[in-house]
């Protein structure tokens, strides 16, 4: 709820702020974000649009309008607005990892393993390439590399409880179950702390029936 109540406020101050000065694009690119912390996609979009009218060069906006299509589903368009921030700043880390997770839930994973090596190249302590790495691998089978990525994810985000997940899930399709159901429990306690119901269940039907093992994304 705190969490909450401070994105509200900071909606607000962005709110004041495009009052004084209706032509200030980062106060536009901000709010986009406080408002999709809040699920609210659409606004975000609404706002992010504002800032490249504003601003066309804006990679920041095309950045963060496309991870909020990625929310909404709208994976192509997604893309395309990744492009763009890629285009406008070359070395974007944050574009390559979006896009990357675009191109997962395409099922493009060539494309999506060359975004995220290049991700982790600009950026090498950004957690969740590893991990989104580690789920397309294991998409394609290489369980083994999947693991270690998602090791290198939990070493950089030790509270990471989709990747602990879904390692148990990589070394259960490699026959280690009592590893399995060592980190599918580490991934339960985790899950439940952060209050992420949805993922505890998921974790929940693994330790009881971890031959219907599937990835949690």
């Amino acid at each position: 709820m705190m969490e909450i109540n401070n994105i509200q406020e900071s909606i607000f101050a962005f709110d004041q702020a495009i009052r004084l000065k209706p032509d200030f694009a980062a106060a536009y690119c901000n709010r986009g974000i406080m408002k999709g912390g809040l699920g609210q996609y659409e606004g975000a979009i609404t706002d992010f649009d504002q800032a490249i009218r504003l601003k066309p060069d804006f990679a920041a906006a095309y950045c963060n309008r496309g991870a909020a299509k990625v929310s909404l589903g709208q994976y192509e368009r997604a893309i395309a607005d990744f492009d763009q921030a890629i285009g406008l700043k070359p070395d974007y880390a944050d574009a390559y990892n979006n896009r990357g997770a675009a191109n997962i839930r395409l099922n493009q994973h060539e494309a999506a393993l060359t975004d995220l090596d290049q991700a982790i190249g600009l950026k090498p302590d950004l957690a969740q390439a590893y991990y989104l790495r580690g789920m397309t691998k294991g998409d394609l089978g290489q369980y083994e590399e999947a693991i270690a990525d998602f090791d290198q994810a939990i070493r950089l985000k030790p509270d990471y409880a989709e990747a602990c997940g879904n390692r148990g899930v990589a070394k259960l399709k490699l026959g280690l179950l009592d590893e399995a159901r060592a980190d599918f429990k580490v991934a339960l306690d985790l899950a439940t702390k952060a209050g992420n119901d949805n993922l505890k269940a998921q974790v929940e039907q693994l330790l009881h029936a971890p031959h219907e093992a599937r990835r949690d994304s």
